[in-house]
């Protein structure tokens, strides 16, 4: 019994785990409910805080500002605290401290503090870069919903095999709890689906993984082209922004690059130990240490191009992943629905014919 209930509430975990989306709506009595911060939330807010200081206002005026436009939720508490002296890493509501977002912003700030940076220019810069992360993450959560749902309907195979057994007359439940073939049966149909669900969930969290923490590397291009308009050569803008990272392998990549930079090794030496996510402000430091050209330009295309590039990869990863999923779908699923559905119903039917046959052969 246990291993056919196992892979049914399996499937329906993931079936009903809805995704976390920031929906705004109504709560109780028909109050608005607090907007809660997601990437576009953060990109508006930042925008008007860029406007607000390009007409001259100091930062704890501007913050003031928004804060009062901003409708109540996250936002607004982070604003109102900030405003007040606060860091904005640790400002406003828990759910907001040290994400990626508020992290982000936080970084900007300080490069413009640090190095002169114009902070409405870095911060609309940031706004635009955060729209485009937002576009992307939409592509591929769209890319990623076909799969998905098949991978999730692809997972009640062998209940609706046990289902169809019913419809058609047979008890193949009884037949799988009560008798020793039967509970051979239900255990290899269980450990089937159970393996088919794994091999799937594994699937779609290599294809699709969950987001990390990290500030993104089109982002930190775009705050190093941010210090590189203060006039900073490019050893002490990428140091400028690794200073102002939280501790983590970016922050520790680009310490290094920076040190080796000042401390004239080749550039091409230099960022070889870069992630391959960065690789574009390596070869900006090879070309710098050739012309000695403004690279603002070139690190902001460069994140443009990988922001935009989001999309078209996520569609291929889906496509590649919708293929795979007919491997455990073939190998485990299918055989498991035949196991506990198709062959239980047919027992369970021929045993009662067999018994009826037998009845009326001893009736005189």
């Amino acid at each position: 019994m246990i291993a056919v209930l196992i892979p049914v509430v399996l499937a329906m975990i993931w079936v009903l785990t809805p995704p976390s989306a920031a929906t705004p709506g109504r709560g109780p009595r028909g109050r608005p409910r607090p907007v809660r911060a997601g990437a576009l939330e953060v990109a508006r807010m930042i925008e008007q805080l860029a406007t607000v200081i390009s007409t001259g206002s100091s930062q704890r005026g501007a913050w003031r500002a928004v804060a009062g436009s901003l409708p109540e939720g996250e936002l607004a508490e982070l604003a109102r605290a900030v405003a007040a002296g606060a860091d904005p890493r640790r400002a406003g509501p828990s759910r907001l401290a040290g994400t990626e977002l508020i992290s982000t912003l936080a970084a900007a700030l300080t490069i413009c503090e640090r190095t002169g940076a114009p902070t409405a220019g870095v911060l609309q810069n940031l706004a635009d870069a955060l729209r485009d992360l937002h576009d992307a993450s939409l592509a591929r959560r769209t890319a990623f919903a076909g799969p998905r749902s098949t991978a999730r309907i692809l997972l009640v195979l062998p209940a609706a095999g046990l289902a169809l057994g019913m419809l058609l007359g047979g008890d193949p439940l009884r037949l799988l709890i009560s008798s020793p073939i039967g509970n051979l049966l239900a255990a290899v149909g269980g450990a089937a689906t159970v393996i088919g669900w794994w091999w799937m969930r594994r699937l779609v969290r290599r294809a699709d993984p969950p987001a990390t923490s990290q500030v993104d590397a089109s982002v930190l291009l775009e705050l190093i082209a941010g210090a590189l308009e203060s006039g900073l050569p490019l050893a002490r803008a990428v140091a400028a922004v690794a200073e102002a990272l939280d501790a983590g392998p970016d922050a520790s990549a680009l310490a290094r690059l920076a040190s080796a930079l000042e401390a004239g090794i080749p550039a091409a030496l230099a960022s070889s130990d870069l992630p391959p996510p960065l690789a574009a402000l390596g070869e900006s430091a090879v070309l710098a240490e050739s012309s000695g050209a403004d690279l603002a330009q070139v690190l902001r295309s460069a994140a443009r191009d990988t922001r935009r590039s989001r999309a078209r990869h996520a569609e291929e990863r889906a496509a590649h992943l919708g293929v795979r999923l007919v491997l455990p779908t073939g190998v485990a699923l299918l055989p498991a629905f035949v196991v506990l559905g198709i062959v239980p119903t047919v027992m369970s039917l021929l045993g009662g014919t067999l018994t009826l046959t037998a009845a009326g052969t001893v009736t005189p």
